[in-house]
């Protein structure tokens, strides 16, 4: 302590006089002014035989590599030694032998040896050499490490080169664990810098992921001299883990003691990374239903999931280098592999779809394939692999559906469904022309939409009922713009959800009964003709016979009235006979100029009728055109003829007008006869029947009736003043 030293001062002397390795001091012109104890039994040379000396004088002379010459040069002068990383230094010992070192020299001021920045204990301190690294104004210390005699020394430099410049991480421990080395991959590996490093244990890369147990396990094998060998999980400096490849030997002196350990990690954890990966690419695609397999190019396979054995019917290992040609029907197999071979050819994928048959297995199967190219390591190509997804399932759901398709659009029924707030889900063609509703999308449209306000109250009644779960059927009226009223059959049902046991809305059915309900009409009117004008005037043909026979009348005059009769009873035939055709015709209307159908039927009644006055009053052609049945005409014309037939005066007047408004046409027949009578007005109105149509002209109007039905129109009867009626037909206007 005397020489003003602090106490930690006096740890780092006396630590460097004792070290076992060689240290020694330079000043800036490469003199020796220190060396410690451990110098003289390494080089040689007493310490007084060194101090004063150059350093560069013990180095090895007739070395003839620039690297010998170049640290000689050096060592000559020591100034910037520090800035030169380990230097390999040949030590001509003082027997004349070579001994090669590894130094690192270290710049500090005098006083303060053996305090450098990196951990190495390389100052020095004390001791019996004389000049003082305290008269120095700069001192270069060094260590002298790892000394090898001869060319050993060179291998040995060699073995360092390669410890230095390895891509693993390696460090050495003494016998209690302390890291006395780490190489440059350590430093790049962990983050931890050497000086960081040395002095600790391997305990600053516990990751805390590694068991007591696997710890035991690693120091019984080392201290036992045997090597250890593990995979581990360490942690680097910045607190990240990795997963490392890990050896620890060993190293043992002459004596068979072991002096120290070394250890080499392999930083494995992008392939622990993508071994995970693969692993999980792997148990996925083992448990995927659908075939997936890889085949080189000529097709043989390299890689294929239990599911292409399941189809097959074959265990997996025996399917390793064949192709599908062992275990799908021929036609298949030859279609897979043209797809085999077009990828290969262009090098792009291809989709297809393929329905083999497996003989081994006895199943069928429909899949929906995507074919692509496979590039090996270095990107050549190399086969291809493919994704067989099984649609079976789909395909037949699909031709179910198309099959329901068919049949819901070929329908004649009206057929649509809604959801529960009453949007359209689907429409079939026959509901979409109904209504309107064209080719588009339908989803956006909702019943209130589409049903006329003065029935909506009801249909919103029933489909809640059938949203309750109900089934529902009624009959109801509608009236079309162009196809007039319609009788409907209305059937809803409640669409069943696969989410939830309440509907997910309700589906109708609506069928025009329209046709077979007038027909119904059209029996029981013409039954009600067939009991009471056939009957009565048969009874009175029958009873007129019979005086003829009798000789109680005059025969010509009871003939001539015969004659009247079949001539009512052929008339009221004819007039059933075309209420027969119209009904059975299509209710198709077209655009009729109601203006020239008037104008002739006026005419030719005018001159059937010499006695009447049959007049016309409408626009010129083409400016009051209808949408209604060809039978238009026919209906115009009964009424005219109507008039005048029934007419209670010698010179009846009928006059025809027409009159074109912005919706519709409207044709008014007006005389002045007796006027008709309520069962006349009930059957021209509403088509009713109240009492049997016993005469002509009942059947006539009646005509008349489903005639401006079909056309979409209706009639209305007034009386007209001073006496005789107005009959009102509206039709609606044709588009243009």
């Amino acid at each position: 302590m005397s020489s003003g030293r602090s106490p930690d001062d006096e740890f780092f002397a006396a630590f460097v006089a004792e070290c076992s390795d060689p240290v020694v001091s330079l000043d800036r012109e490469g003199t020796v002014v220190y060396v410690n104890p451990a110098t003289e039994a390494a080089f040689g040379y007493a310490p007084d035989e060194l101090l004063g000396r150059d350093l560069a004088s013990v180095v090895v002379s007739d070395v003839g590599d620039a690297g010998s010459r170049s640290v000689r040069d050096r060592l000559a002068r020591a100034e910037g030694l520090d800035e030169s990383g380990s230097v390999s230094v040949p030590i001509r010992h003082a027997d004349g032998h070579t001994v090669t070192f590894s130094a690192r020299f270290h710049e500090h001021g005098p006083g303060r040896e053996g305090r450098d920045g990196d951990g190495d204990d390389d100052g020095s301190g004390g001791g019996d050499g004389e000049p003082s690294p305290d008269d120095c104004d700069a001192v270069y210390t060094g260590i002298f490490r790892d000394g090898v005699e001869e060319i050993g020394g060179q291998r040995a430099e060699t073995f360092r080169n390669l410890v230095e410049h390895a891509g693993h991480a390696i460090y050495v421990t003494d016998t209690d664990g302390t890291i006395e080395y780490v190489n440059p991959a350590f430093t790049d590996n962990t983050g931890y810098e050497t000086a960081e490093a040395l002095g600790e244990t391997p305990a600053i890369l516990n990751s805390g992921e590694m068991s007591d147990e696997y710890y035991d396990a690693l120091w019984s094998t080392l201290l036992a001299g045997d090597v250890w060998e593990e995979e581990i999980v360490d942690r680097r400096r910045d607190g990240t883990p990795y997963h490392a490849h890990q050896t620890i030997a060993p190293v043992v002196d002459d004596d068979g003691e072991i002096t120290r350990f070394v250890a080499i990690q392999t930083d494995i954890t992008e392939r622990k990374a993508a071994t995970g990966r693969l692993k999980q690419y792997r148990d996925i695609v083992e448990q995927l239903d659908d075939p997936v397999l890889l085949q080189n190019r000529d097709g043989e396979f390299e890689l294929l999931n239990e599911a292409v054995s399941e189809f097959a019917g074959i265990p997996r290992e025996e399917l390793y280098g064949g192709d599908e040609f062992a275990f799908m029907d021929p036609e298949a197999a030859a279609e897979v592999d043209a797809r085999r071979r077009e990828v290969l050819e262009t090098e792009a994928m291809t989709e297809y779809e393929i329905s083999p048959t497996f003989p081994e297995s006895d199943r069928a199967a429909t899949f929906s394939t995507q074919r692509y190219p496979y590039y090996d390591a270095d990107g050549d190509l190399a086969g291809t692999f493919a994704i067989c997804r099984d649609v079976t399932e789909r395909k037949e759901r699909e031709r179910d559906l198309e099959r329901y398709e068919r049949a819901i659009n070929g329908a004649t029924d009206l057929i649509a469904a809604v959801d529960r707030e009453g949007r359209l889900l689907f429409a079939n063609p026959q509901y979409r022309e109904y209504h309107d509703l064209g080719d588009g999308d339908v989803t956006d449209v909702t019943l209130a939409d589409i049903v006329p306000d003065d029935d909506y109250r009801r249909v919103e009644r029933e489909v809640e009922s059938a949203l309750r779960g109900e089934s529902v059927e009624y009959r109801t009226t509608r009236t079309h713009p162009t196809r007039g009223t319609r009788t409907m059959d209305v059937r809803y049902y409640p669409l069943d959800s696969p989410e939830s046991e309440e509907p997910a809305g309700v589906v109708g059915v609506l069928r025009d009964v329209t046709d077979s309900e007038n027909r119904a009409r059209q029996l029981r009117v013409v039954d009600r003709v067939l009991q009471h004008n056939l009957r009565n005037a048969l009874t009175v043909v029958r009873g007129r016979a019979k005086q003829i026979a009798a000789g109680a009348v005059d025969p010509a005059d009871a003939a001539e009235y015969i004659v009247s009769r079949a001539d009512d009873l052929l008339e009221t035939s004819e007039k059933s006979h075309h209420i027969t055709e119209v009904l059975s015709d299509a209710p198709e209307t077209e655009p009729v100029d109601i203006g020239r159908v008037a104008r002739q039927v006026a005419a030719e009644r005018d001159e059937e009728f010499p006695n009447a006055t049959v007049g016309a009053s409408v626009p010129d052609d083409g400016h009051a055109t209808a949408s209604a049945t060809t039978w238009i005409s026919r209906a115009i014309d009964e009424l005219v003829r109507n008039a005048v037939e029934h007419h209670d005066r010698d010179r009846p007047t009928v006059a025809v007008s027409v009159e074109a408004r912005p919706d519709a046409v409207e044709v008014r027949v007006e005389d002045d006869g007796p006027g008709l009578t309520g069962m006349d007005r009930d059957v021209l109105v509403d088509g009713t029947a109240v009492d049997a149509l016993y005469h002509g002209s009942g059947l006539g109007l009646w005509l008349v009736y489903w005639v401006v039905r079909q056309s979409g129109g209706s009639a209305v009867v007034a009386s007209a003043e001073p006496r005789g009626t107005s009959i009102t037909l509206t039709l609606p206007q044709a588009d243009d």
